[in-house]
């Protein structure tokens, strides 16, 4: 009976010390908090070749790194570096312009075929690949925000295409719900959430839907269609294209 007794307070101080989960040794766990609400793509960007397991939460701000201390450290050096950058681009605004255009097959007068020479290279590979006789620059609107915040404007267009003559005008709405910039090795990013443009075209004693719901990544100053249409009939449609720059 002494032994047992004797047993089993050897064991006391064991059962005592508090379990943890056993661990590689060497390894080390680290949690880096970030300005970014794009952590993901940032951890995505800086953990490139990387040993370290990296995870990565958005709302949180936060990424997680577990390796050898070694390569943890040197990939937090490389976050927080691309985290600065990014900082400073969040103090911007994300300004867009959006233009409408439409391509059609009927004869329009010289002064209506013009386009401005921002867009005049989209237009060139618009012909490639549609080839419309003519193409039109109906509208051009402007939309600016904050990273993280939504945008949106609405106007009315005068008619355009075969729109009988003393027709309503046309209703546009173009908005997004939010404007992300995310760092990158060529530049910095923009992603557009929930880019919606609607227009509604008097046709026919009645109103036509022409929409587009999409997510839009861009870089600054490139220009991207987003969306095609047709119109009235296969001889015409309308071409949503868009411009992305960050200002103060």
């Amino acid at each position: 009976m002494s032994k047992n007794i004797l047993f089993f307070l050897c064991l006391l101080p064991a059962l005592a010390r508090p379990q943890t989960p056993a661990t590689d040794a060497g390894t080390i766990t680290r949690v880096v908090r970030v300005h970014t609400t794009a952590a993901r793509s940032l951890a995505a960007v800086a953990s490139g070749g990387s040993p370290v397991e990296v995870r990565a939460d958005d709302p949180l701000k936060a990424i997680v790194l577990r390796g050898k201390a070694a390569d943890v450290n040197a990939l937090e050096n490389t976050i927080r570096e691309l985290d600065s950058t990014s900082a400073n681009s969040g103090s911007k605004n994300v300004e867009l312009t959006v233009y409408l255009l439409s391509g059609t097959s009927s004869s329009l007068s010289p002064a209506a075929e013009s386009v401005p020479a921002a867009i005049a290279a989209v237009v060139k590979q618009l012909r490639a690949v549609f080839p419309y006789s003519n193409y039109q620059l109906l509208s051009t609107m402007l939309l600016r925000s904050g990273e993280g915040t939504p945008s949106s404007t609405d106007g009315l267009l005068k008619p355009f295409g075969k729109a009988a003559e003393g027709s309503p005008p046309s209703i546009y709405s173009v908005r997004y719900k939010a404007a992300r910039i995310s760092p990158d090795n060529a530049g910095p990013s923009i992603h557009l959430t929930g880019f919606h443009f609607q227009l509604r075209v008097p046709m026919a004693q009645t109103m036509f839907d022409v929409g587009i719901d999409t997510d839009v990544d861009l870089r600054e100053g490139q220009k991207v269609v987003v969306g095609k249409s047709n119109i009235e009939s296969a001889d015409s449609a309308l071409f949503v294209v868009l411009i992305a720059k960050l200002v103060e």
